[in-house]
């Protein structure tokens, strides 16, 4: 993510939730889950510029097309 951008949410992968939640997990082992690299995991798409319009043609902005690729990186 930080090709995309330097201050990117956290991005856990699902075998580590639930020690990510629970307030027992020791502090060296939070840093090791964040630490985990899941960039290759990551598939990136270019999506339309309807995304961000609230609403189209006086419906709301919502269906499929949305998240659809429209040229795969």
């Amino acid at each position: 993510m930080k090709n995309l951008h330097d201050r990117q949410p956290v991005i856990l992968d699902q075998a580590y939730y639930d020690a990510w939640l629970d307030p027992a997990t020791p502090k060296d082992s939070l840093k090791d889950i964040l630490s985990h690299d899941i960039d290759g995991q990551l598939q990136f798409n270019r999506v339309g510029r309807d995304v961000n319009k609230t609403v189209v043609n006086k419906l709301p902005n919502d269906h499929p097309a949305l998240v659809g690729p429209i040229n795969p990186l």
